[in-house]
């Protein structure tokens, strides 16, 4: 590799793969007329509801205007009020398992309390039998 290659980085060499995809890229992008009749078949579904309504609004003077485009179908709010609905339910389902969690936490708390209060009874009457036997052989604890 020569000094000036060195400092100016490798020499370019034209990828000519990269140009064929540049070329194919541009063809597959041109622009491509609609259809005949397109415009009037898009207008006339449109204005027959089914599917969408179409509102224009203006944007000023000599501005072009917009399209607003909704639905308008019946089955369009069903779906609208049934993914609420699914929304609700799982907000529901999540607050009930919260509380059957906090529930079941607790009835562990207190089983584990029951069972504490109960290991100490024992402790206590095995302590107590053992400080009898002991004063009975003689031995005084306490004083």
């Amino acid at each position: 590799m020569s000094e000036q290659e060195k400092m100016d980085g490798p020499e370019l060499v034209p990828d000519l793969k990269l140009a064929e995809f540049e070329l194919e890229l541009a063809r597959a992008m041109r622009r491509v007329d609609a259809p005949e009749g397109f415009a009037a078949r898009v207008v006339a579904r449109a204005e027959s509801g089914d599917i969408v309504s179409t509102q224009v609004r203006e944007s000023g003077p000599g501005a072009p205007g917009v399209v607003v485009m909704r639905p308008q179908s019946r089955l369009w709010r069903m779906q609208a009020w049934m993914g609420g609905a699914i929304a609700a339910v799982l907000v529901l389902g999540m607050v009930a398992a919260e509380q059957m969690h906090l529930r079941r936490e607790r009835a562990e708390q207190a089983k584990a309390d029951q069972q504490f209060a109960v290991a100490m009874q024992v402790t206590d009457h095995a302590l107590a039998q053992t400080r009898e036997q002991l004063q009975r052989a003689g031995l005084k604890l306490g004083e």
